[in-house]
């Protein structure tokens, strides 16, 4: 095998495996006879070929994606060990490829293809020009490119080297230029519609940022930017602000239905906090953290408050996208502005792929043998007519139409002892898969012992307003073709705030999976049942005095994930010493 044409073109990166040895004496790989690819020693140059040859060496490659703004001078430098604990040989990768068509476009980035021996640990830096200085892109989302395991395992770890950062403010160019000749759009990108300056911004400034929904156009088109990884730190609470003027396409304003459902023709933007794991088969999650408060005016106010979760400390890359005006309204926007709250507390640990073994010592673990057993079904409790019912004591939430799909008790619980101890859990006894994408999801939940049905559903685009109005929530998510589930738990926190904690567990939550969430002695906490035993998701949360003792209500509900068809059978059981009301 010869790989001088490809070297002449730049391409330095080359790794085959050769498997069964049809063409080196024994398995292995052949790749580029360039440092890069010869991290492991035992690769050696074969003259006039352009290549080496590396007998039984299995290397695992990695894409490395860092923002197209980034130089294209800029190197990571890798050094470790392979798995059997030998020095790598220091090598230095750079990105080869040709420069993205549009690097304003949200999908572009800067590419680096890193091959290394599997089962290694490394460590990397990135380095701009000939400068020896650490620096950090915003984001480095790293995903392996071939066939986990096909020739040898992950690699034990890869780390990053980040410099320390100010979080105080996470948007770049959030004016436009101002101050600049001609504004700028630096660091921002878009998804359809393109990333423009104007002239006229909030409040009498220079320029203003559009994005132009030309018709046909759609409620995609947005206007983004990728935030500083290094900022999502779980736990940490941030502010959203943004000036937005909508426009029809003859210059004329639009004025939206502020509150109006995301279906509706007058529906208003919002702000989406995307984070993503990976690059093509990406997961990802992408919660409401900003909304219009105003619409008569040419410029509106859109705000709003959110905490970083553990699915967005883990993620690859974060941005923020300002989207969803109808067909043919024009988003403009100014003074943009995502801010850190101080005193939000100290941060937890991001998700980990295996869940955690044990829970914190200083909340017993609960029996999940219950006390006593006071099923929710028909007469006790208030359910959605047509998306909820029941079998026996199960309940079936079920919908071919996108309805919405709630049930909450009519009798607040609690324990008479000090430790106001109430518990919902559930175990699946089916849950079918629709189509692809992530299925819809099942959420228990505690609220007020005055809250109604109606005050506790709603569709998707409204599920964060359902999460800060109950006492405390976990939920769980499943994507169709993982075998892998996340939770989510969110309960109202001791200053008044939301707070935020998750986990995950290698496994698909289907027929026999459990979860629950329960108080006690003024906390809430969540647990998920793996082999055999209840292991907590995230950790304990405290409450504030009006909830610490109170009886509570508890519920289920369906977030859809935007489907139309699911269906969940649950057998749920309410544990408690005494119950209040009855």
């Amino acid at each position: 095998i010869n790989l001088c044409i490809a070297n002449d073109y730049g391409i330095k990166d080359v790794a085959i495996h050769d498997k069964d040895a049809s063409i080196l004496i024994e398995p292995g790989f052949i790749v580029s006879d360039s440092d890069i690819m010869k991290a492991d020693s035992r690769c050696a140059s074969v003259e006039g070929t352009c290549a080496a040859y590396c007998p039984n060496v299995c290397m695992r490659s990695l894409t490395v994606a860092i923002p197209s703004s980034t130089p294209p001078d800029t190197k990571l430098h890798i050094e470790g060990t392979s798995s059997d604990g030998q020095s790598i040989n220091p090598v230095t990768f750079m990105s080869y490829k040709k420069e993205p068509k549009d690097p304003t476009s949200l999908t572009a980035h800067r590419i680096m293809h890193v091959a290394l021996p599997a089962g290694g640990s490394y460590t990397a830096r990135f380095t701009e020009g000939y400068g020896q200085d650490t620096v950090w892109p915003r984001y480095a989302s790293t995903s392996y490119e071939d066939t986990p395991n096909e020739c040898g395992e992950n690699f034990l770890s890869f780390d990053i080297e980040q410099p320390s950062v100010s979080c105080d403010e996470l948007i770049l160019n959030g004016n436009a230029g101002e101050g600049m000749p001609g504004g700028s759009i630096e660091n921002w990108r878009h998804i359809a519609g393109g990333v423009q300056v104007v002239e006229g911004g909030a409040d009498g400034s220079a320029y203003s940022l559009l994005s132009n929904n030309t018709q046909p156009g759609g409620k995609y088109y947005a206007l983004a930017q990728y935030l500083d990884t290094r900022c999502m730190v779980e736990g940490y609470m941030y502010a959203f602000h943004a000036m937005v003027k909508l426009t029809n396409q003859d210059g004329s304003l639009f004025e939206c239905n502020v509150g109006a459902w995301s279906s509706s023709p007058f529906s208003c933007p919002d702000a989406n906090l995307i984070s993503k794991y990976g690059l093509t088969d990406w997961t990802g999650e992408w919660p409401i953290v900003g909304s219009m408060v105003e619409s008569g005016n040419e410029w509106n106010v859109m705000e709003g408050v959110f905490t970083v979760s553990a699915f967005d400390a883990g993620a690859g890359t974060v941005a923020v996208e300002i989207s969803g005006a109808p067909a043919g309204v024009n988003i403009q926007i100014d003074q943009v502005s995502i801010s850190r709250i101080e005193e939000t507390g100290s941060p937890t640990n991001s998700p980990v792929t295996s869940p955690p073994t044990s829970s914190p010592s200083a909340f017993p673990t609960i029996s999940p043998f219950p006390l006593n057993v006071p099923p929710l079904h028909q007469s006790s409790a208030d359910f959605t007519s047509g998306s909820v019912s029941f079998d026996g004591d199960a309940i079936i939430f079920s919908s071919t139409s996108g309805q919405e799909a709630t049930i909450l008790s009519k009798t607040a619980y609690t324990s008479n002892d000090p430790s106001a101890y109430v518990e919902i859990m559930v175990e699946y006894l089916g849950r079918d898969i629709f189509g692809t994408g992530y299925q819809a999801a099942l959420a228990l939940f505690f609220a007020g012992e005055t809250e109604t049905i109606g005050g506790v559903t709603g569709n998707d685009n409204t599920y964060e307003t359902f999460e800060n109005t109950v006492v405390a929530t976990v939920k769980d998510k499943m994507y169709y073709s993982m075998d892998h589930v996340w939770f989510s738990m969110k309960n109202k926190a001791v200053d008044g705030s939301t707070v935020s904690t998750g986990g995950s567990g290698s496994y698909k939550m289907t027929t026999g999976g459990k979860f629950k969430l329960t108080r006690l002695n003024g906390y809430v906490m969540s647990y998920h049942y793996v082999n055999g035993e209840w292991v907590q998701i995230g950790t304990s949360q405290e409450l504030p005095e009006d909830y610490k003792m109170v009886p509570l209500k508890v519920g289920m509900r369906i977030k859809r994930e935007w489907k139309a068809e699911y269906y969940l059978k649950v057998y749920p059981i309410i544990t408690f010493d005494a119950a209040q009301n009855q």
